[in-house]
């Protein structure tokens, strides 16, 4: 007993890391951290500040759109269900509470609360879902143009830490993890319709005060469980995320978001498992070819993820205006070949497998383009049905897209040795900058040429 009740508590381990963190690693520079961080402050906070005070109407209804009744609050409805699905898949993908190395250390080998440990982390990762709520909320206002903007806001604030809060009850295993799942593919299915809706100018009425009190005193049940509930979160579970927080960390650092795409793959792969294998056909080039195809067959998310934007797109090309369309056309077609063109990705970053598939670069990027080709022509076939685009746009969107894609796939591994600038205000990596700008450049070319001539 004398042996447990000499265990510190969380707070006097906080105190006791930071303490050694001063004494082993002294903060040198202070002013000049004080410096960046109020500069951060002030620059973020004049961002939000511009972001929450301009009106509604100064983006919404304005000369993209062709006719008023477009601008309609199902277009709103609209961008929450896709960011509740999208951020409700993030968190779980991220754990969403994740421990490093230290931390852990502590949580498993002494006696300690280990709620009180992570209550801090859980409160910060919901108070993260409200902001990115906020924001969503402030994108569909700028969408719909509602008549009361700030009630949108709060419904949005509320969906976004009730879509961080189930994850983080699942990893309680409060909820079993298949809640989230469904609240996912709700959202997604709730999509086409809200969509089909707006294109049909069928009035959905915007949220009111007391659907924002019913959501908040929903939300609140998840939130104040998976506060006092985090002690329940064993080390499986927060060892789950840890990989794409650092994927996370080492992309954002290295300015190349191809390390968490390697992370989620991976882990999607591994969830996947075993599948039985087929004979491929004799040929080089149609084996590679199905072998594409058998990708995106073995993994179909990605696909059905693709065809529910792409139906969004066709509704969205019949409500603007011909030089906007020419642009979403252009990038529908970028979009979907990048999406499907990780075969091509993949020869292309390593030589090593380029060379065991015995064949010259020309056919394994001929074969392998086969697959995203195929899906940009079926895109293109479908929003041009929708709309009304011109032959000119619609090859200029085909061809451009296609070509950006091919050129952001093939291009080599990114290089980290190259030209820095120093300026007064930092180091700019410009070598790395020109390195990913190829694909891109293209399309930007691409999609003024679109519009000009739309």
């Amino acid at each position: 007993m004398a042996l447990t009740a000499s265990v510190p508590n969380a707070r006097d381990l906080r105190a006791l890391r930071r303490s050694f963190e001063r004494r082993h690693a002294p903060f040198a520079d202070r002013p000049a951290a004080v410096v960046l961080i109020l500069l951060g402050l002030y620059v973020g906070g004049g961002l939000a500040w511009w972001l929450f005070s301009l009106p509604s109407t100064t983006v919404a209804c304005s000369a993209p759109i062709e006719r008023e009744a477009a601008c309609t609050s199902a277009w709103g409805w609209a961008v929450v269900a896709v960011a509740v699905a999208v951020g409700a898949a993030s968190a779980r993908a991220a754990g969403p509470v994740t421990c490093g190395a230290e931390t852990e250390f502590w949580l498993l080998s002494t006696p300690m609360d280990r709620g009180a440990v992570l209550r801090p982390r859980v409160a910060a990762i919901l108070i993260g879902g409200a902001v990115a709520g906020a924001l969503v909320g402030r994108l569909a206002t700028f969408v719909a143009a509602p008549p009361d903007r700030i009630t949108f806001t709060l419904l949005t604030v509320a969906l976004g830490v009730g879509a961080v809060a189930l994850p983080i009850l699942a990893q309680c295993r409060v909820l079993p993890p298949a809640v989230v799942s469904v609240m996912i593919r709700l959202c997604f299915l709730v999509l086409p319709g809200v969509v089909l809706a707006a294109a049909a100018d069928v009035p959905v009425p915007p949220p009111g005060p007391v659907l924002v009190a019913v959501v908040w005193t929903v939300v609140a049940a998840p939130v104040i469980s998976s506060l006092f509930g985090c002690g329940r979160i064993a080390a499986p579970e927060w060892r789950a995320g840890a990989d794409t927080a650092v994927g996370v960390s080492a992309s954002l650092t290295v300015l190349d978001p191809a390390l968490l795409v390697d992370v989620v793959e991976h882990k999607a792969w591994v969830r996947i498992g075993s599948r039985r294998s087929r004979a491929l056909p004799r040929g080089r080039i149609p084996a590679l070819v199905r072998s594409d195809l058998l990708r995106h067959a073995r993994r179909p998310a990605p696909v059905l993820v693709a065809g529910v934007a792409l139906l969004g797109v066709a509704v969205l090309v019949s409500v603007v205006s011909p030089p906007a369309a020419a642009i979403v056309h252009l990038v529908t077609v970028f979009a979907v070949a990048v999406a499907f063109g990780a075969g091509l990705r993949d020869v292309c970053r390593d030589r090593d497998v380029a060379v065991l598939l015995g064949a010259s670069d020309s056919q394994l990027r001929l074969a392998l383009s086969v697959v995203p080709g195929s899906v940009a022509v079926i895109a293109v076939v479908v929003t041009t049905l929708a709309g009304s685009a011109s032959v000119v746009s619609v090859a200029i969107g085909l061809v451009g897209g296609c070509a950006a894609a091919y050129r952001m796939r093939t291009r080599p591994p990114i290089g980290y040795d190259g030209l820095i600038l120093e300026t007064a205000v930092g180091q700019i990596p410009v070598d790395l900058l020109r390195q990913w700008a190829r694909g891109p450049d293209l399309l930007v070319v691409c999609a003024w040429l679109v519009a000009v001539l739309a």
